[in-house]
């Protein structure tokens, strides 16, 4: 049997590059052979704690170093790790947690309690502590230490061995179990290696959760492939994320839109030195968040990414040569990544026609967890259906125009929310934007806007702005002026969220009774 493990990048590298730092957290830090041992010994007393291969053990923590420690001691067992969103509800991490079939789980004394309610009801599930709870849960940090200087092999593992199970945000239905392999993770690794040019210089700063793939695939893991450290921090911090650059030279980083402009206040009145980021990557970023990441990052190629979990994150990237002249597109396939545009009947449609965006290659998950119905629906005829609308332009340049679910359907007329979304972001004091569909007992649909903007943003300006840019059935009916937009873990705005909150709120602007931009006025 050939060996795809995970892991076994680790224990070469711990030779290869055996006092250079592979993990930095708060003041711990990790050399290439100190994180071998600890995986080692940590692999070792899981072991010895009944933890065998195929075995599965849950995650419910923000990101500490034994999180990612863990996550390589489970891959060189051949176990499975199952990542949860600790924002989760005790019922709902139950709920997942038995779905997925798992023995044991691990936290954090935060979640702790949290996670004592929802295997309440599954006995069987055994009780971990990333660090120390008390109690019931057995201590990992005293579990390596009782185990140092053990060395357990990697198991030996095909291409389709499950290396995690990694649950969707559920922003369009409930969350499914995508299947990650440890083929899957191998090929994202060696792409991304490709793409960013990753090598043993670079630093990356990583505050993405690590239950999703924004932390462990993005590019995650691949630092440890070429020799290169990984700067963790629990959460987002502007702040932190300033200091971090400067003090550990960080050369790489993955923020969510949102987050750019925080970061940018901060910068106003807090010193740092940027000049080492050589590379950003991000996604929904508007014309005035791009100028902003310039004159934060100017020595940074700004890559604007898109990816899904089931395509173990990245599986387009705007390349450098393109990053300003094709602002708002999501670029060229990845390397070993092939990606069509396709009709109803999965026919290739036209540059410039929109369609929906398909997807094959390593990268790819072969499916949802004992979810026949839903893999059959997204994994067929050899490509994964992503649900996303998008076209390609001449040059091979793809860009998203929205999810097949979110388009809206207004007095007859089909409008993709992304469309009106892109021509809102293009207002100079916009730096986000949101549409969604709300009912209406004429049209069936509206369009709604929600929009995170500068001093001075005035919603009826914007309606004013559209209203020249814009067909008139695509002019927003409502604009909510927010302080900021809710987004999953990669940075996706959630929409079910936005259409949920709308009713409790009041507009900035709304259109008058007698409308006269409903859907029966033409451009």
């Amino acid at each position: 049997m050939s060996t795809a493990n995970l892991a076994r990048m680790l224990g070469v590298n711990a030779v290869r590059f055996a006092g250079r730092d592979a993990l930095v957290f708060e003041d711990r830090r990790w050399t290439y052979a100190e994180l071998d041992a600890d995986v080692n010994a940590l692999a070792a007393g899981l072991a010895a704690d009944g933890v065998a291969r195929g075995a599965r053990v849950a995650v419910v923590a923000d990101n500490v170093p034994e999180f990612l420690i863990l996550s390589l001691a489970l891959a060189r067992l051949g176990a499975v790790c199952v990542p949860l969103n600790h924002r989760l509800t005790a019922a709902e991490l139950g709920h997942l947690m038995e779905r997925a079939g798992v023995g044991a789980v691990a936290t954090v004394p935060a979640f702790a309690g949290t996670v004592e309610d929802a295997i309440a009801g599954l006995p069987r599930v055994r009780r971990l502590a990333l660090e120390p709870v008390g109690g019931p849960w057995t201590d990992l940090r005293a579990l390596i230490a009782a185990h140092r200087g053990a060395r357990v092999p990697d198991a030996e593992l095909d291409d389709s061995a499950l290396q995690r199970i990694v649950y969707t945000s559920g922003t369009t239905s409930l969350p499914k179990g995508v299947m990650l392999t440890h083929g899957n993770v191998n090929a994202n690794m060696h792409a991304q290696i490709v793409e960013l040019g990753l090598r043993p210089a670079d630093r990356i700063l990583n505050f993405a959760p690590l239950y999703h793939v924004g932390g462990t695939d993005l590019p995650g893991y691949a630092i440890w492939h070429v020799g290169g450290c990984m700067v963790v921090q629990r959460r987002f911090d502007p702040a932190a994320v300033l200091a971090a650059i400067e003090a550990e030279g960080v050369t790489g980083m993955v923020v969510a839109a949102t987050m750019l402009d925080m970061i940018r206040r901060v910068a106003e009145t807090v010193r740092a030195d940027l000049s080492t980021v050589r590379w950003l990557i991000f996604s929904q970023v508007t014309t005035a968040l791009f100028r902003v990441a310039r004159a934060l990052f100017p020595n940074a190629r700004l890559i604007e990414g898109y990816g899904l979990t089931e395509t173990c994150s990245g599986l387009t990237y705007l390349d450098e040569a393109h990053m300003e002249s094709k602002q708002g597109s999501v670029g060229l396939p990845l390397p070993w990544v092939d990606v069509r545009v396709v009709d109803a009947q999965g026919n290739d449609v036209p540059a410039g026609e929109n369609g929906e965006v398909i997807a094959r290659g390593p990268k790819v998950s072969p499916g949802y967890l004992d979810d026949p119905a839903a893999t059959a629906a997204s994994f067929r005829g050899g490509w994964f259906h992503t649900g996303d609308v998008g076209c390609f332009d001449e040059d091979g340049h793809l860009y998203i125009r929205d999810r097949l679910k979110d388009m809206i359907r207004s007095g007859g007329e089909n409008m993709a929310s992304a469309e009106i979304e892109n021509v809102l972001a293009g207002h100079p004091l916009v730096l986000a934007a949101s549409v969604v569909g709300a009912p209406h007992p004429l049209w069936v649909e509206m369009p709604v806007a929600f929009v995170v903007g500068r001093p001075g943003l005035e919603a009826g300006d914007l309606v004013r702005y559209a209203r020249e840019r814009l067909g008139k059935f695509k002019v927003p009916k409502e604009v909510y002026v927010v302080g900021e937009l809710p987004t999953n873990p990669s940075g996706k705005v959630l929409k079910r969220t936005l259409r949920e909150l709308r009713p409790a709120m009041s507009p900035d602007w709304s259109y008058p009774e007698r409308d006269p931009d409903g859907p029966e006025a033409t451009a």
